[in-house]
């Protein structure tokens, strides 16, 4: 999938997103480079509301994003980053909202 229609897509559905507890949320690797094959996922990583997210918030977002995009996800939010690669992700990212 190219970076456009990802980002439309997610788009589409920010405001279910936003109830799920993401400020806002960032496309990043192949996909945001627009260099992505039929074998990549999608990465994104977010921002979200105050306090931690359960496990179980986690997956519920994970899920909610691959049905969005039709496709694997993979997502953490932005304090899961590597710090190793954190600035060289977030200074490549795509701002979704």
């Amino acid at each position: 999938m190219d970076r456009d229609t990802t980002i439309d897509l997610l788009r589409r559905h920010e405001g279910e997103l936003r109830r799920m507890g993401i400020e806002r949320l960032y496309l990043f690797g192949s996909t945001a480079r627009d260099s992505a094959t039929a074998a990549s996922d999608i990465d994104l990583f977010f921002d979200h509301a105050h306090g931690r997210l359960s496990l179980y918030q986690l997956l519920d977002i994970k899920n909610r994003t691959a049905a969005i995009l039709g496709s694997r996800v993979d997502i953490m939010s932005r304090n899961s980053l590597h710090p190793v690669l954190r600035s060289q992700i977030e200074a490549s990212a795509r701002a979704v909202f």
